[in-house]
């Protein structure tokens, strides 16, 4: 009898693999330098939900700690990271790579160590490169840069574009798939003009663009570059609309730029408003609550990849990285912008994208898709 019942609580022990223990997160993001405000925001946005979590007893009784880091948008600090998850095994999932670049050097280290993560880097190459062990959680520059080439040319009915890109992974890339739309769509790239990411002065590049008076100016680029830009765009007198990617959805855009000198500045985002739905609004709600401001540009997909967590948790079949790479690929949850779930080779699905205009001080939705 005793031997039966010491296989019964074998067998319970086996069974029940996430019975009354904590698993550590792995948290990277630029938390430091010019895009601190995204990764700090974004982070917090994944603490909230975990908070939520953990106070009502996690999963199965499995709690959550977070360990994190900063990888300071470089991606020399984003392969040290990499590896540092990767030699903790206590770390079990990441969320990571804010930036297209860091994921780009950072991808081949978490696959070699079977380490899965959330990445949210938004060009389309990563996910072409047959990682098993990466999920993209928000949408790709093929959704980033088709909004915004669609609003050109049917809103503002613009004919010609000049490109200006820094050249770097993110950059470069938002801008050529803006450029392909853009023409397919029935416009003329005027002119592709590139820019060093360190540079300030714009000058030279701007009396090209003056030469070629286009309609838009599209510019792939992130801060403090895009404000920048922007302000000596004004005050050359250029009067194309200038179009921007995500890097520009911050208060940094129109308090460096001057009001003045980004009106009309639009700005394409992942990001739905935060009066959007009654789950989004609780959301941006709890957040202020906690953290005495209002969310940042990615504030709501930090709180979901904590709500995809969650299902994650619920449904792998045990605590190894092995277990809950698998468990994430197949997820299909519930989270506050909606039901999410990944194709075969880690892409949302359903993925929506956003435009904003600037107006005074404020951003305010000018289309969705």
């Amino acid at each position: 009898m005793k031997f039966i019942a010491s296989l019964a609580l074998g067998a319970a022990v086996i069974a029940a693999p996430a019975a009354a223990r904590d698993i550590t997160i792995g948290l990277a993001g630029p938390i430091s330098g010019p895009q601190a405000f995204f990764g700090t925001t974004w982070h917090n946005g994944f603490k909230l939900y975990i908070d939520k979590l953990n106070a009502a007893g996690g999963v199965n009784g499995v709690t959550v700690k977070i360990q994190q880091e900063d990888d300071q948008a470089d991606p020399r600090q984003g392969t040290l990271v990499a590896q540092k998850f990767c030699d903790n095994d206590d770390v079990l999932l990441g969320i990571v790579n804010f930036n297209s670049g860091v994921a780009q050097s950072t991808l081949p280290i978490y696959e070699d160590c079977s380490f899965p993560t959330m990445t949210f880097g938004s060009n389309p190459s990563l996910t072409q490169q047959g990682y098993k062990f990466m999920v993209r959680p928000v949408a790709n520059d093929f959704a980033g840069a088709l909004l915004p080439a669609e609003y050109a040319l049917q809103k503002l009915s613009a004919k010609t574009a000049v490109i200006v890109n820094d050249k770097q992974v993110f950059g470069q890339g938002i801008s050529e798939i803006f450029g392909k739309n853009f023409t397919e769509g029935g416009g003329k790239v005027l002119d592709t003009l590139s820019v060093s990411p360190t540079d300030v002065d714009f000058s030279a590049v701007l009396a090209q663009v003056k030469t070629k008076n286009p309609d838009v100016i599209y510019l792939g680029a992130v801060m403090p570059q895009l404000a920048l830009f922007a302000k000596q765009l004004h005050e050359q007198g250029v009067k194309a609309t200038l179009l921007i990617p995500d890097g520009g959805y911050t208060p940094d855009l129109i308090a460096q730029a001057g009001e003045a000198n980004v009106q009309g500045t639009l700005v394409a985002i992942q990001a739905p408003p935060t009066d959007a739905s009654p789950a989004i609004a609780e959301f941006a709600k709890a957040y202020k609550d906690k953290y005495g401001q209002e969310p940042g540009p990615y504030s709501i997909y930090g709180y979901v990849q904590g709500q995809l967590l969650e299902s994650v948790l619920k449904s792998t079949k045990d605590l190894t990285r092995e277990d809950m790479n698998d468990a994430l690929h197949a997820v299909k949850a519930d989270t506050a912008i909606g039901t999410l779930e990944f194709d075969d080779v880690g892409e949302l699905k359903v993925a929506p994208s956003y435009l904003y205009r600037v107006e005074g001080d404020k951003f305010v939705l000018a289309g969705s898709k």
